[in-house]
């Protein structure tokens, strides 16, 4: 296996990621390196991935699941 790191833009990676998913590869998260980010950094990624995932849900991009599905799993 062959592993390859590319560098993009934030704003692409959704469209990298659902490519990278349709080709059959897989994506491995945890090992992006990033550097730390203060406290405001963190909370406002947070809510920048939060919208861009309320966005892909209303495109049709990505499912949701019922709060209680969610409290089954936990």
């Amino acid at each position: 296996m062959t592993t390859i790191t590319i560098n993009i833009p934030n704003h692409e990676v959704s469209f990298f990621k659902k490519m990278i998913s349709k080709m059959g590869w897989t994506i491995n998260d945890g090992d992006v390196v990033r550097k730390k980010a203060s406290s405001k950094e963190q909370a406002l990624a947070k809510v920048d991935h939060a919208f861009e995932q309320l966005r892909q849900m209303n495109d049709g991009q990505l499912e949701g699941i019922d709060a209680e599905e969610l409290l089954n799993e936990l």
